[in-house]
């Protein structure tokens, strides 16, 4: 029952942080880990299954850079696109890449895997207050990377 309800929840996270090629190893070790600790956690759930898979995405971003630091053939493979459809998100992914991995990661627990402050407390091992504050400060820098007027200079600036 656990792993049906969680299964799809813990797929969209891994997909998006790993190679194609990585996410079923990922989730697989992601699950036997979880399934030797399953009996000693009071309410196992999708953001405890996401914080062990959050160990399991950074030791297969290690294993891949060591990996490509020794290996010169081949391109690697991109991280799983969203769904197919008009948008392809090029600006958004080049503006997120400009925040702080903290900031990028919040964003991405909120908008693409739509966990709730509760959830992501769980998984960054913060309390809900300081998730919204995360939040709200990494919304507000990636608003203004976004805004077009960012990278010019005001009048204020040019009169200083």
């Amino acid at each position: 029952m656990f792993f049906r309800a969680t299964y799809q929840g813990l797929n969209r996270y891994v997909s998006r942080r790993v190679a194609a090629a990585l996410v079923d190893d990922v989730i697989s070790a992601s699950f036997a880990i979880a399934w030797k600790k399953y009996s000693r956690v009071d309410s196992p759930s999708l953001a405890w299954l996401i914080r062990i898979a959050s160990f399991e995405v950074s030791n297969a971003q290690r294993k891949a850079w060591r990996d490509a630091s020794h290996t010169s053939v081949g391109n690697a493979e991109e991280i799983a696109a969203p769904g197919l459809d008009d948008f392809d998100g090029t600006v958004v992914r080049a503006t997120l890449a400009c925040l702080s991995t903290s900031d990028q990661e919040v964003l991405r627990l909120v908008h693409w895997d739509g966990l709730s402050r509760v959830e992501i407390a769980e998984i960054l091992r913060l309390t809900p207050n300081a998730v919204n504050v995360r939040y709200h400060r990494a919304l507000k820098k990636f608003e203004n990377e976004m805004s077009p007027t960012s990278n010019t200079i005001t009048q204020e600036e040019i009169q200083r």
